[in-house]
């Protein structure tokens, strides 16, 4: 699975390809800015990434890729909200968790 910045990197690059070199320059300024993780749901620049990124776009007047944001395109994946969970938990309260089956549900996912 291709992580969520790196797509996300993509897709603002996808638009660049499009653009006037004006408008161009500011997508592939908030590409670069995407490519070091700045905008994902977890990273410890902005409170919420997401949200920072769409207030940005809004700003340049990008409302259809804010739109995109907006609707969940490229929240974190369920793996990689996971591998940040786990990140954040004392290793033995994993194990100690696995142990007696308390992992997460993962039937709902999609």
């Amino acid at each position: 699975m291709t992580a969520t910045k790196t797509r996300l990197a993509a897709e603002l690059r996808a638009v660049v390809a499009k653009c006037k070199p004006d408008r161009a320059a500011l997508y592939e300024a908030l590409a670069v800015r995407a490519e070091t993780g700045e905008f994902d749901d977890f990273a410890d620049v902005h409170p919420c990434g997401p949200t920072a990124l769409w207030r940005e776009l809004v700003d340049m007047g990008a409302m259809k890729f804010a739109d995109r944001v907006a609707k969940g395109e490229f929240d974190a994946s369920p793996e990689e909200s996971e591998e940040w969970a786990r990140s954040q938990t004392d290793p033995q309260i994993i194990a100690l968790m696995e142990a007696m089956g308390l992992g997460p549900d993962r039937s709902k996912d999609q």
